[in-house]
């Protein structure tokens, strides 16, 4: 239930006002509860004085008759309504034990059977009722044996003997037993009118305090509580819609000035912040234009040095490979009767040739990917003639370093799909970089596997002296090297692992590398196995990995 009413959505005014209305009829309601308990509580008093005169009055008078004594007769207020009953008597001696056709009423044979319940701490037993218009108030009083000599004289035998009162069982009194009660029948001593009167000035002040504070609570929570917030609510709104330059006014000196001072100074400092985040808008904008200008002569810089590199090393290959053939036929026609020397001077050429020939194919290479676009073939082809060819090219290579170049394919590896060249390649870079960087009497490995039901793992592992974890995302950056000194042990352009690179991810392949200091590496790439043909768009693949 307080769930349900905490999730009705109210407004603060009506939430204010149902509170403190109900606060209101509360507090009202118990500020008369007590005035008005205490003038039921002094009526009670006052009925109960009277009729205790009345029944001792009375008594006095049955004493008075029995004995002989000057008693003045019993007073009443004049009443001329109860005047008119028939046989009415303010008060009435009612033996203990009284006859079975003793007309009785129905308060008297009550009265009775209270006091002979033996309850010795009851003084009176009472009740107010209504006749003809006027409040009546009737008092029955019990009357005890006691040590006056009147009562011993008269009721001797009921003190020497069982008591009337000692039937039904009932306990003796200390004070002797019960011979009687008398009852008492008068008029309120308050008059019906005067009381209602009293009641009607108690609810109508009540009603007049109520409406009052409920009337002085609306104005406090109208003019200093929903005002306040009515106007911080509308200053929200203005700001929510984007009007940074409202103020909200509040001069009540308490904490509503406040929160809108601070209120206030947060709108300046937001439209500070607004105004330098315009200006900074503004500068990035026009960076930006900038920036796209410069992209753009980028670009044309980048396309026209492709296009140069291109050029240039196509005309570079052509004398270079007349320079390679002259050299190669040179060595071929050197007798014996040339001099060692001058046959090792015709190896160096031979050597920085075919060095400087495999530079101009990477630069060629990197040319056409940096140019946008490149073709893609897709043949059956057999891993394990792959292996055997590229064994054997690089054979004379690993010789040189006395190692030893094993191949292996799993059985499972099926006939795949993909460009020749392009694998070929790679795996030549690979192979020629495990046999530069492994010690001499090493092995270098070539293993082929499945890698899942649509891929396969081919990985070269070689002995060498292993890279550093940190340095495997740069081997694969153009013209980085491990080592980059100009005093290195082994040569290198730094473009062939890039290139690699790229051609896997023209095959839609993975590449990268595993390996520690002085634990060897093993290079690795995954292919699916079949690869689809046509015509792919490398740039956005260069600017995402480069």
């Amino acid at each position: 239930m307080l769930k349900r009413i905490r999730r009705l959505r109210i407004s603060l005014a009506a939430k204010c006002q149902i509170l403190f209305g109900a606060a209101v009829v509360l507090i009202i309601s118990a500020a008369l509860y007590v005035p008005w308990y205490r003038m039921e509580q002094l009526i009670q008093e006052v009925n109960q004085k009277a009729g205790e005169v009345v029944a001792r009055q009375a008594e006095r008078e049955h004493a008075a008759r029995e004995f002989g004594g000057d008693v003045s007769p019993m007073t009443m207020p004049s009443d001329e309504t109860l005047g008119e009953v028939p046989g009415y008597m303010p008060a009435t001696l009612i033996s203990a034990n009284p006859p079975k056709d003793a007309p009785l009423s129905r308060f008297q044979r009550m009265a009775l059977e209270h006091f002979m319940a033996g309850d010795t701490t009851t003084t009176h037993y009472d009740e107010t009722v209504s006749y003809r218009g006027v409040e009546r108030y009737r008092m029955a009083m019990p009357l005890y044996v006691t040590d006056e000599p009147s009562c011993i004289r008269c009721h001797a035998d009921a003190a020497s003997t069982e008591p009337f009162g000692a039937m039904a069982g009932a306990s003796m009194p200390a004070s002797g037993p019960l011979l009687g009660m008398v009852v008492v029948d008068i008029p309120s001593e308050v008059n019906a009118n005067e009381l209602f009167l009293n009641r009607a000035w108690i609810l109508i002040a009540g009603l007049f305090a109520g409406t009052l504070a409920i009337l002085v609570f609306y104005v406090i929570t109208t003019r200093i509580i929903l005002q306040p917030v009515r106007v911080l609510q509308e200053t929200a709104e203005k700001v929510s819609e984007g009007d940074l330059n409202i103020r909200s006014d509040i001069s009540t000196g308490d904490e509503f000035q406040q929160l809108s001072d601070t209120f206030n100074t947060m709108l300046v400092n937001l439209r500070a912040s607004d105004e330098q985040l315009r200006s900074s808008n503004k500068a990035l904008d026009l960076k930006l234009g900038q920036l796209a200008e410069t992209n753009v002569a980028l670009y044309e810089s980048n396309r026209l040095k492709s296009e140069f590199l291109a050029n240039v090393s196509h005309e570079l290959r052509t004398p270079l490979n007349s320079i390679l053939g002259f050299a190669e036929l040179l060595r071929d026609q050197i007798t014996e009767k040339i001099d060692a020397k001058t046959l090792r001077y015709v190896q160096n050429i031979l050597a920085s040739g075919r060095n400087l020939l495999d530079l101009i194919n990477d630069l060629l290479d990197l040319a056409k990917i940096e140019a946008g676009r490149m073709d893609v073939r897709s043949e059956p082809l057999s891993l394990g003639d792959v292996f055997e060819g590229l064994i054997n090219l690089l054979r004379p290579l690993g010789e040189q370093k006395n190692l030893t170049i094993e191949s292996q394919v799993s059985p499972d590896v099926p006939i795949i799909q993909t460009d020749p060249a392009k694998l070929q390649q790679v795996l030549y870079n690979f192979l020629s970089n495990a046999i530069k960087f492994s010690p001499i009497g090493g092995k270098v490995e070539l293993i082929a596997k499945l890698e899942g039901p649509e891929q396969i793992r081919i990985a070269v592992t070689d002995q060498g002296s292993g890279i550093e974890p940190e340095k495997h995302d740069v081997i694969f950056e153009k013209f980085r090297q491990i080592d980059g000194s100009v005093t290195r042990e082994h040569g290198g352009s730094g473009l062939g692992l890039a290139i690699s690179k790229e051609l896997i991810s023209l095959l839609g392949g993975a590449i990268g590398v595993q390996s520690d200091v002085g634990q060897g590496a093993t290079f690795w790439i995954i292919l699916p196995l079949k690869t689809q043909p046509g015509q792919r768009d490398v740039r956005s693949k260069m600017a995402m990995t480069g």
